[in-house]
C-alpha cells in the first residue's frame, strides 16, 4: 500500500491510497469510504482483491483522513460541498483510467460513500463496469427534508464549520438502541468488539461532523434516491447491494430492498440484493468478514 496525492481541478490536493497486486493487474476499482473514517481502515479487504487481481484506489473524501491534515474533519466545502466529493470521485477514476487505459474500472462504496458512488454513476453512467453498494438506505422523506432545513439553519448561525452535536444525535443516536446492552455508542457498526476499538481509538473516526456537512449529506442522500439519473444506465450494469439484515441505516433490511427496487424498477436487470445475516453496519469488518470478503469477490469475479 502507497499513499499519493492527485491535485485536483480547483487546487486541492486529494491524498488517497493504492494497492497493487503482486502479478498483474486484471480490474481496478475505486473505493469511496464512509462518513467520519478514512480509505486505510480498508485495508484488509484491498488485500484481499489484490489475490483476485485488483488494483484498488481509495481517496480520503475532503475533511477526512489525510486530505483533512490541517484543516476542520468533517467539513467539505463552504458550498456545493456534496458535488464537489462526487467530481473528486471523477477526476481521480479518470486518473486511474489514464493510468491504466485498457483495464476495467470498478466502483465500491461503502454508507457515505454508497450515496457518492450513487450519484456518481448517475451523472457519469459509462465509466464503471461493475459496481457494489455496502450499507447503504432509502430516501428519507419528511424527515430528511426537515433535518436538512435545520442544517440550514444551524449552519447560517454558527458559519458551517462547527461540530454539530445536536445534528450527530438526531442522526446516529438511535442507532445504538436495538442493540442494547452497548459497550459503547459504535456498537451499531459492528459485532466485532476489537474492530469496534480501533474504530474509536482512531482519531481520525467518529468525530462530529459540521453543520454544513449534513447539509451536503442529506443532499446526498436525496439525490441518489432519485429514480431519473437512473434511466441514464445501462440496462445490463451489474450493481450488488451488500448490507447486514441488522444495519439501522439500511433500515434493517428494509430500506436496502427500497433501492433494490428503484434500480429493478428502473430496468436494471442485474441488481442483486445480499442481506448478510445478523451483520451490522460495516459488514467488511464483521465476525464473519472473511465470508463477506468472498461473496465480493465472487460477485466481482
Amino acid at each position: 500500500m502507497e499513499v499519493l496525492k492527485l491535485k485536483l481541478s480547483d487546487g486541492k490536493e486529494l491524498s488517497y491510497r493504492r494497492w497493487l497486486p503482486k502479478g498483474e493487474v486484471r480490474r481496478n476499482l475505486l473505493l469511496l469510504h464512509g462518513m467520519a473514517e478514512h480509505g486505510g481502515r480498508y485495508n484488509d479487504f484491498a488485500t484481499y482483491l489484490n489475490t483476485l487481481g485488483y488494483g484498488v484506489y481509495a481517496p480520503d473524501h475532503r475533511g477526512h483522513g489525510l486530505t483533512a491534515e490541517g484543516e476542520t474533519l468533517g467539513w467539505f466545502a463552504a458550498k456545493d460541498g456534496w458535488q464537489r466529493v462526487v467530481s473528486d470521485g471523477y477526476e481521480l477514476a479518470q486518473h486511474i483510467e489514464a493510468e491504466s487505459p485498457k483495464i476495467e474500472l470498478h466502483l465500491f462504496g461503502h454508507s457515505m460513500g454508497s450515496f457518492l458512488a450513487r450519484d456518481l454513476i448517475g451523472q457519469y453512467p459509462k465509466l464503471f463496469k461493475k459496481v457494489v453498494l455496502s450499507g447503504t438506505g432509502a430516501d428519507q422523506g419528511v424527515l430528511g427534508a426537515v433535518g436538512k432545513a435545520l442544517a440550514k439553519i444551524r449552519a447560517f448561525f454558527n458559519g458551517g464549520k462547527k461540530p454539530d452535536k445536536l445534528l450527530d444525535k438526531l442522526s446516529f443516536g438511535s442507532f445504538s438502541k436495538a442493540f442494547v446492552p452497548v459497550k459503547t455508542k459504535f456498537d451499531w457498526l459492528s459485532r466485532d468488539e476489537a474492530m469496534v476499538q480501533a474504530y474509536i481509538d482512531d482519531p481520525l473516526c467518529g468525530f462530529v461532523c459540521t453543520s454544513r456537512f449534513f447539509v451536503d449529506l442529506l443532499t446526498g442522500i436525496k439525490r441518489a434516491n432519485n429514480p431519473h439519473p437512473l434511466q441514464g444506465l445501462s440496462k445490463n450494469l451489474p450493481i450488488l447491494l451488500i448490507s447486514g439484515s441488522e444495519d439501522p441505516v439500511g433500515d434493517f433490511g428494509k430500506g436496502v430492498k427500497k433501492v433494490h427496487d428503484l434500480y429493478k424498477g428502473a430496468g436494471l436487470r442485474r441488481a442483486k440484493l445480499e442481506l448478510v445475516e445478523d451483520g451490522r453496519h460495516e459488514i467488511i469488518n464483521e465476525i464473519n468478514r472473511k465470508e463477506v470478503f468472498e461473496i465480493i469477490g465472487k460477485w466481482l469475479g
